[in-house]
This record gives structure tokens, C-alpha cells and sequence, in this order.
């Protein structure tokens, strides 16, 4: 299976610009016979969507952009992030989703669990947290599908009660996807490859995973997309502070002498002078 990580810098509801860059993606991942191309959390609305999520008519213009991209996604599949309505009567109105398209239609919605609400992080507010967990099968193969904070549950000193991972590690999956809006600061790179290869090396599954990249008024989103193999070591990462399209083959992820490239090490200096 070939897979495209789109790495994009969207804008907070400008659905025009961010449905185009996301068709235009799907393109190009086709024209090079990918079978899966995966966004970034909440893609499809800008992060962080904050308080116009409180606006029904925000929530349907993300449904209509998915339907309209859906439509490009003829011999390929893709995962994006948007917020979807809650269709029970008890919670809150939304969750945060990332939607699993095939063969031009909408085939599953997977919810965030763990939803941040310290520091800039205000998620909890707006959504309600997934209790129920399923694997994507895709062409022979099980997807463990995440959003961002449902893989930082990890460690000896958990701030959560639940541990999405846990939970779709038992359906036997064969890689995890992470899609994320990881805000930059100095240390951030560093201590999100090892909480990420911490995963990787806890359940012996290669990884894929995608980050926002630009400026959303206070916030920075570096990009820093990467891969990782089943022994926890990154073999590629995307561009620093820059939009970025790579298309990796799962088979060669998964073999344990396969080396795309050389592991890169995030240079502090470096990063803060391009952010």
C-alpha cells in the first residue's frame, strides 16, 4: 500500500482555500497511484475553530466540503479531520472527527477521545470524547486510527483514564494513523517524536503521522510530519514551517532494514529562527 502524507497550511474557515489545497493533494496523490492519502486534524475548518464550532452553519459548510471532496477520491482513499455533529441526544452538540473516505463516499467517522484542556487547548469546551473504537480495514489491511492527544496518554504518570490505543490494539490493527494540530514551541519537536516512538516501540506498529503547518493568529504549527517503524526509529520527516507531499510504501516501512532516510535531528536554534 502507498501512502501520501499531505502536510497543508489551512485557514481557520476559509473553506474555499482549504477544500482546493486539499483536491489539488488528492490529485497529486493519485497522478503517483497512492492508495491513501492522510490530513491533519480538523483540516477541512482551520485549528483552532474555537467558538464559530458554536455555529450550525460552520458545521454544515464542513459537511458540504467533505461531500465535495469525497467526490475526488475515486481509486483512493483518504482520512481528514473535521468537526461532525454528535447525532446523540445526550453531550455535546460535535465531536472532533477525522472522516475515512473510499471510492468517492464517506465511509466512517472516528472521534477524539482525549480532548485537551489546559494550556492553549480549550477542546474539551466544544466536543464530546469518543467512547467507542474501531479499526479502519482498507484493502486488506487495519488501520488504528488517532487524533492527536489519544496517542499522549502514555507514560507512567497517564493524565487520562483511558488510553484510546490500548482499545484498538485489541482489534490486531497493522499500522497507526496520528492526525494532529501540534502547536510549535522550542521543545515541542523533541518531546513529540518521543512520545510518538513510545507508542511505536509499546505496540510494535509503524506509524504515520501528520501535523498543520503555518501561523493561525497566536499560534504556530510547525509541520515536522513524519514516519516511524515498528522498532520506534523515524525514517523520514516532512518540512519545518513549510507545506510538504511525500508518498511512503507500507511494505518498505515495515521492513526493519529499510531505511527511506537518514534520521534527522531537530536543531532548536534552527527551529526557532524559521518559526
Amino acid at each position: 500500500m502507498k501512502i501520501a502524507l499531505a502536510q497543508i497550511n489551512y485557514f481557520i474557515g476559509n473553506f474555499e482555500s482549504n477544500v482546493s489545497k486539499i483536491k489539488n493533494a488528492i490529485k497529486k496523490a493519485k497522478q503517483q497511484k497512492a492508495d491513501l492519502i492522510i490530513f491533519a486534524e480538523l483540516a477541512v475548518s482551520g485549528y483552532p475553530p474555537r467558538d464559530f464550532l458554536e455555529f450550525d452553519d460552520f458545521i454544515n459548510k464542513c459537511k458540504l466540503a467533505i461531500e465535495s471532496i469525497a467526490k475526488e477520491c475515486t481509486d483512493i482513499a483518504a482520512i481528514i479531520g473535521s468537526p461532525v455533529f454528535n447525532p446523540e441526544l445526550r453531550g455535546k452538540n460535535l465531536y472532533n472527527s477525522a472522516i475515512f473516505i473510499s471510492d468517492g463516499k464517506v465511509r466512517s467517522s472516528h472521534h477524539k477521545s482525549l480532548l485537551p484542556n489546559y494550556d492553549i487547548f480549550d477542546e474539551y469546551r466544544y466536543f464530546e470524547p469518543n467512547r467507542k473504537f474501531n479499526v479502519i480495514n482498507y484493502k486488506g489491511y487495519k488501520i488504528a486510527l488517532t487524533i492527536c492527544e489519544d496517542l499522549w496518554n502514555i507514560g507512567n504518570d497517564p493524565m487520562y483514564t483511558i488510553n484510546p490505543m490500548d482499545e484498538l490494539y485489541k482489534q490486531n490493527p497493522d499500522f497507526i494513523v496520528n492526525i494532529a494540530a501540534s502547536p510549535f514551541n522550542y521543545n515541542q519537536a523533541e518531546i513529540r517524536k518521543s512520545i510518538l516512538s513510545q507508542n511505536v516501540i509499546k505496540y510494535k506498529l509503524p506509524l504515520f503521522y501528520v501535523n498543520h503547518v503555518g501561523a493561525q493568529t497566536e499560534l504556530l504549527f510547525d509541520g515536522g510530519s513524519l514516519v516511524i517503524n515498528k522498532k520506534g526509529e523515524i525514517i523520514d520527516e516532512l518540512k519545518y514551517f513549510k507545506e510538504d507531499f511525500k508518498i511512503y510504501d507500507l511494505k518498505s516501512i515495515n521492513d526493519i532494514n529499510s531505511k527511506i532516510s537518514s534520521p534527522k535531528k531537530s536543531d532548536k536554534i534552527i527551529l526557532i529562527h524559521d518559526a
